[in-house]
């Protein structure tokens, strides 16, 4: 799937109402598998940070499947010459856990280097053992990634200044 849907975000937190019994473990492995994106263990860490039935959605693509997602994920990671997440402040409500945070990437297109630093928010909701069930991100992923990138960036920041 690919593409935010308000309609299935809401239908994920019906589906999935987490529990708030193994938050502390399932936090633990988010900091940790998100902390570097450009990592060689990446696939391995996703695989074990995430439930086999899941629902994820990053503002770019949505998953519903872990296998799809470790592909995913793992296919960003490949792309990055570095990455870092540092998480800022995580709030928690119930079996609800939002993280606000900030990631700084880089990673080669078309032979220029792009360096992009961005923040956001992604909200959690794990199961009992600590896997996560609900990731949805909130953050600006035109400003970040797309408005970096050569011919389609332009035409971004050209739009942008704009308004």
């Amino acid at each position: 799937m690919d593409n935010f849907s308000e309609t299935d975000y809401e239908a994920a937190l019906d589906r999935f109402p987490g529990s708030a019994e193994a938050i502390d473990a399932g936090l633990e492995g988010f900091v940790n598998g998100y902390g570097n994106l450009a990592h060689d263990d990446l696939r391995a860490r996703i695989e074990e940070l995430y439930a086999d039935d899941l629902y994820f959605n990053d503002t770019i693509h949505t998953y519903t499947d872990l296998d799809d997602l470790v592909a995913y994920l793992g296919k960003t990671g490949d792309a990055l010459d570095e990455s870092k997440v540092e998480v800022k402040q995580i709030m928690r409500e119930g079996s609800d856990v939002f993280v606000r945070w900030s990631m700084d990437f880089k990673l080669r297109v078309i032979g220029r280097e792009i360096h992009s630093r961005s923040i956001g928010m992604t909200h959690l909701r794990f199961d009992e053992r600590g896997k996560v069930l609900v990731h949805q991100d909130f953050w600006d992923s035109g400003h970040a990634l797309y408005a970096q990138l050569p011919i389609v960036g332009f035409f971004i920041r050209r739009a942008h200044s704009q308004m």
